[in-house]
């Protein structure tokens, strides 16, 4: 019986599911498939299985196989599986199809993210099967590069709906086990149950006698590959004691078969596992550079060991290849490796051998890994990248380069998000660096404050980079590092003494030698000084100089000014910062960045009352952010997204976002969420005049003293009502002391609406309402400048000053209904009516689009409406173009258009551009 098929024997159940799932694939219900078990119990051979049965009615049937050997060869296992499938790329949204071309070393251009590339992989996927049904088969996957294994994890969730099959073979205990989630269906395949063994070894050794039988069943646990092995005549005495692990025991076995073999062939088959990853010429030339002959891969082929798999020669199983490399003579080894790098032709796989092959310490072979992970890096593979770095390291004769390295390597591994490894890394190259020269140093010292500003890793705190700065004979370095100890003290809230300590030094640098260097320099300098100084308005020349020189990995800054000019109450400057920050991170693909920045413009733009901008910015930073595995920003966007929902009168899906907070953990150790959750808890409870409620939601918006001061404003009617008056007063004594420190109208404005609503007579109330209105109407603050005349129009009409009324209210009424904010706009439309007024709304808010469209459709459609394709859309927003064209057909159907062209009339005006 042969050896696959017998590994079948007992397997009906596991049979049943994959040919239930390949007959859905066939009908259009897409999904995938992990086949979870121990070496030998009979993965591959249910993948052959569907390879088998695919070929009826399957337009691709795609392989790939991971091994031990290339794991380091960034996207190798993707390129395996959808070479066939490449033509396809030209279909796709540009950024896309540059992505797959980039990752696979086709053109040059930004390295993609694993969230573009995964989308572009599934785009292709969707491609290919709108031709016909396409299988996607893995073996080993727990060997595949990272690259591949993140970009396989992320399809295997979204092919639902497609006509596409993905089955994945992993060993237990793998890290792939961690991604079990990713995968719809989970096949756990386990020993077979004693008749099933029975039923095999009379197959297979109905020649031994009874009593061994019994033994070799007894002692293969139910392994079918060990029932085979084990009965085999050279198993003997090799099988190992049953204290073994049974990989160990099966690898014993088949070492045994191997050294009956002649030695020139036990050479040769060291040359075959050890190279692997080569094809069957390049085996044939390195065989030959360790004085061997091309035929010996014949003879390996006969006696059983290897087989053919397309252009390469693999073990008949990988124990086979583990078993003899791990138990090969080291210099053998090195030797082999030194024929295999003469004989492949991958620049990658060849300096990987080289590496293998090297004893002690070599720059040469150092310097072919630096390209090497500098190469991975371009592709998009900075895991990749880290690991080649970290063995150049290994091999640097010269403690500099060492030290240069392993900072390489560290600063790929956060941007791989392995912080741990990047931190260890660190801690590796810091004794190096300290005796390196001043260049070796900045370098070391950069990539300890950006991992320190992203993950737990400590690094020097804000007075030891002060003076690290005034080591920096360098202008530029020294105004960088005091940047740096700038955004220490704004991101962790230093002690006064600290943020002064780091003013005085920026200060100062005029007068050390070389003083502040050139414009650049000046302007890193007032940017330090705006986030020592929080609270004070930031001069919007030095944003716009700093943002016009911004590049990428500037984006810890960005985001430090945009939060700071947040603070200071300027949610203009705020709303550019993070916007400079989108386009920057999206043209450099550096989607986690942002992602990052989307959520943090959401802040400034509900603030200011552009909700449907904000909202959209909320939604996409939410759905990105559980993409990327990024909770914090997941918790914040939702918390976002709450706030504008409220505001705009849908209180239900508002308590929805919030209830959604309770799934991320790590959301409620973070003060900012904490007090943004509760402004929109307070929003809610206004809403529904469940006064004390308010009070008390805002009282725990004090967990953050920047989102305390907003949110005071908004609960005034709720304090008065609730008779809590002094809270409000406690509030309104901050609020003025920051408007008077930063000289914002917007807080301006919130103040005076607060003094006019605690007014003790109508003639002081209408002054400071005036006084918000006025201040209003010089800024874009929609939502509190209606607010603002509501208020007043409402105190006009109880003095009977109604035609004044009418005007105020009727703007107000005009303002909420064009910002989208529903239950405002009704009480100012009833206001209105009842000085005699009508109201001039245009559209019924419950007809509008934001309450129509879901948020994904209300994008896609608000960007189709400026004239964007499908692909261009789908580029800006990270989704498949198909998918865009799918939230399209149903924002048609529910907006009631059949074209395009029809958009821009049935989108409500927008209250800012896109």
């Amino acid at each position: 019986m042969p050896e696959r098929a017998s590994q079948l024997v007992g397997r009906d159940a596991e049979l049943l599911v994959l040919a239930g799932a390949l007959d859905h694939a066939r009908r259009g219900h897409g999904t995938a498939v992990l086949v979870d078990g121990d070496p030998g119990i009979g993965k591959s051979a249910l993948l052959e299985t569907v390879a088998a049965d695919a070929t009826a009615d399957v337009r691709f049937v795609l392989r790939a196989r991971g091994v031990r050997s290339g794991t380091e060869i960034p996207f190798g296992g993707l390129h395996e599986l959808l070479h066939p499938l490449l033509p396809f790329g030209a279909a796709l949204p540009d950024r896309q199809a540059s992505a797959l071309d980039v990752a696979f070393g086709r053109r040059d251009g930004p390295a993609p993210d694993r969230l573009l590339l995964g989308i572009a992989v599934l785009g292709l996927f969707e491609e290919a099967s709108s031709h016909g049904t396409v299988v996607a088969l893995v073996d080993d996957l727990h060997w595949t590069d990272r690259t591949s294994l993140e970009a396989l994890l992320f399809v295997a969730s979204r092919v639902r709906g497609l006509p596409v099959l993905l089955v994945a073979t992993t060993r237990s205990g793998t890290p792939v086990g961690d991604h079990e989630d990713a995968f719809p269906t989970v096949l756990h395949v386990g020993p077979l149950d004693d008749a099933a063994a029975d039923r095999l070894l009379t197959d297979v050794a109905d020649h031994l006698p009874t009593g061994e039988r019994a033994r070799v069943r007894r002692e293969s646990y139910g392994n079918p590959l060990a029932l085979l092995e084990f009965s085999a005549p050279v198993a003997g005495t090799a099988r190992g004691p049953l204290s073994e692990r049974m990989s160990a025991r099966l690898e014993r076995t088949f070492l045994a078969g191997v050294l009956l073999l002649p030695e020139t062939t036990q050479r040769a088959l060291l040359v075959a596992v050890a190279g692997e990853d080569a094809t069957a010429r390049e085996l044939e030339q390195a065989l030959v550079g360790v004085g061997l002959g091309a035929g010996e891969l014949a003879t390996l082929e006969r006696e059983g060991l290897l087989r053919r798999d397309g252009d390469r020669f693999v073990p008949r199983h990988p124990l086979v290849g583990s078993a003899h490399y791990d138990a090969a003579d080291p210099v053998r080894r090195r030797e082999v490796h030194h024929a295999l790098a003469l004989a492949v032709r991958s620049p990658s796989r060849r300096a990987i051998h080289r590496a293998e092959a090297t004893t002690g310490l070599d720059e040469a072979v150092a310097v072919e890994l630096d390209a090497v992970a500098s190469a991975a890096l371009r592709q998009g593979a900075p895991a990749e990248a880290a690991s080649a770095w970290r063995r150049a390291a290994d091999l640097s004769p010269d403690p500099t380069q060492q030290a240069n390295r392993l900072v390489e390597a560290a600063e790929a591994a956060r941007r791989a998000g392995a912080s741990g490894e990047a931190s260890a890394l660190l801690d590796r190259a810091k004794p190096l660096t300290d005796l390196s020269d001043g260049r070796a140093q900045h370098r070391f010292a950069r990539a300890e404050w950006m991992l320190s500003m992203t993950a737990d890793h400590r690094g020097r705190t804000a007075e030891e980079l002060v003076a690290f700065a005034t080591t920096r004979a360098d202008p530029t370095e020294r105004a960088e590092v005091l940047l740096w100890a700038a955004a220490k003290c704004y991101i962790h809230q230093e002690a006064d003494a600290v943020r002064a300590l780091v003013a005085a030094t920026v200060e100062d640098v005029d007068h050390a030698p070389g003083g502040r260097g050139d414009a650049d320099d000046a302007v890193l300098a007032e940017v330090a000084l705006a986030l020592v100084r929080p609270g004070q308005r930031l001069d919007e020349r030095t944003v716009d100089r700093f943002l016009a020189r911004a590049q990428a990995t500037d984006g810890v800054i960005v985001n430090c000014l945009a939060f700071a000019a947040e603070e200071s109450g300027d949610m203009a400057t705020s709303d550019r910062c993070w916007t400079a920050g989108v386009r920057l991170f999206h043209d450099a693909a550096r989607t986690s960045d942002e992602t990052t920045a989307l959520c943090g413009r959401a802040s400034p733009r509900v603030t200011a009352g552009h909700l449907t901008d904000g909202l959209a910015d909320a939604d996409r930073a939410e759905r990105l952010s559980r993409e990327l595995d990024l909770p914090v920003v997941a918790g914040m966007a939702l918390s976002e997204a709450a706030r504008a929902l409220v505001r705009a009168g849908d209180t239900a899906t508002a308590r929805t976002r919030l209830a959604a907070l309770d799934e991320i953990p790590v959301a409620g150790a973070f003060a900012r969420i904490v007090a943004t959750a509760a402004w929109a808890a307070a929003l809610i409870a206004v809403d529904e005049g469940r006064h004390e409620d308010a009070v008390a939601h805002q009282v725990r918006t004090r967990a953050n003293g920047a989102v305390a001061l907003w949110a005071g404003a908004d609960v005034v009617e709720s304090a008065v009502r609730a008779g809590d008056t002094d809270s409000v007063r406690a509030w309104l004594t901050d609020a003025a002391a920051a408007a008077a420190t930063t000289g914002s109208p917007h807080l301006a404005l919130l103040v005076e609406r607060t003094r006019g609503l605690l007014a003790p007579d109508d003639e002081t109330a209408l002054g400071h309402l005036a006084a918000a209105v006025d201040l209003g109407s010089a800024i874009d603050t929609p939502f509190d400048l209606a607010v603002a005349r509501l208020h007043l129009g409402e105190r006009l009409r109880r003095v009977r000053r109604i035609v004044d009324a009418r005007q105020h209210l009727s703007e107000a009424a005009r303002l909420f209904d064009r910002i989208g904010a529903r239950n405002w706009a009704a009480r100012a439309a009833s206001e209105l009516r009842a000085t005699g007024g009508q109201s001039t709304d245009r559209t019924s808010t419950d007809r509008a689009p934001a309450r129509l469209l879901t948020a994904q459709e209300l994008l896609v459609s608000r960007m189709a409406a400026t004239g964007r394709t499908n692909k261009e859309i789908a580029d800006e927003v990270y989704l498949s173009h198909r998918t865009v064209a799918a939230h399209l057909s149903r924002a048609f159907t529910k907006l009631g258009i059949s074209r395009r062209s029809q958009l821009a009339g049935a989108l409500r005006p927008s209250d800012r551009s896109d």
